[in-house]
């Protein structure tokens, strides 16, 4: 069991996403379980090989955001919204 470490209540998502690495790697789809105004927590199909940073688009949910990856879990991750600068 996960210990609850969020500010803010995360809303419902389950759309999928698309993840474009900073550092120019192929666009990759992801689900989108849940989400807020920090961040996000999403779910790969498969062992995705980790970038750190990436743009996160999800059109439906309104999402079009620069990430950093806070932890990694198998197939799930974590992400926090940055600035584009940092």
């Amino acid at each position: 069991m996960r210990v609850e470490r969020r500010r803010l209540r995360r809303l419902d998502g389950f759309r999928i996403g698309h993840c474009l690495p900073a550092d120019g790697r192929a666009e990759t789809e992801c689900l989108i379980w849940n989400h807020n105004e920090q961040g996000a927590l999403l779910e790969f199909t498969a062992a995705t090989q980790r970038f750190d940073t990436f743009r996160l688009r999800c059109t439906e949910l309104g999402i079009d955001a620069p990430c950093r990856v806070v932890w990694q879990d198998g197939r799930e991750w974590g992400v926090e919204y940055v600035e584009p600068s940092e």
